[in-house]
């Protein structure tokens, strides 16, 4: 599996002294306050994400070779690009309800 310069995760709290992380996918905006500060976050960890999966797409993109391992960089970094996609439209929708 090829190597993602990961966003995809955050914080999302301490348990137990460790840091537990969620994926942004994962998190239901519907039982998020919408506080400034929360909303800001939202928007700063989409826009990473977003970035991020941006630069690891160009990358495998320009890096394939026809090999195998080369189309599985580019198909997990095609689907990691989606992912973010959807995260911020869902965050720029949650944005715009909020306002």
């Amino acid at each position: 599996m090829a190597t993602i310069r990961s966003m995809n995760v955050m914080p999302e709290s301490e348990k137990d002294g460790e840091m537990v992380e969620l994926h942004p996918t994962s998190l239901d905006l519907n039982q998020v306050e919408p506080t400034p500060q929360v909303v800001n976050w939202l928007r700063m960890r989409a826009s990473q994400w977003l970035t991020t999966a941006q630069q690891d797409f160009n990358a495998a993109l320009f890096a394939r070779d026809g090999s195998e391992a080369s189309f599985d960089r580019y198909a997990d970094a095609r689907s990691e690009l989606d992912s973010a996609e959807a995260w911020a439209l869902r965050v720029s929708e949650f944005v715009a309800h909020v306002r």
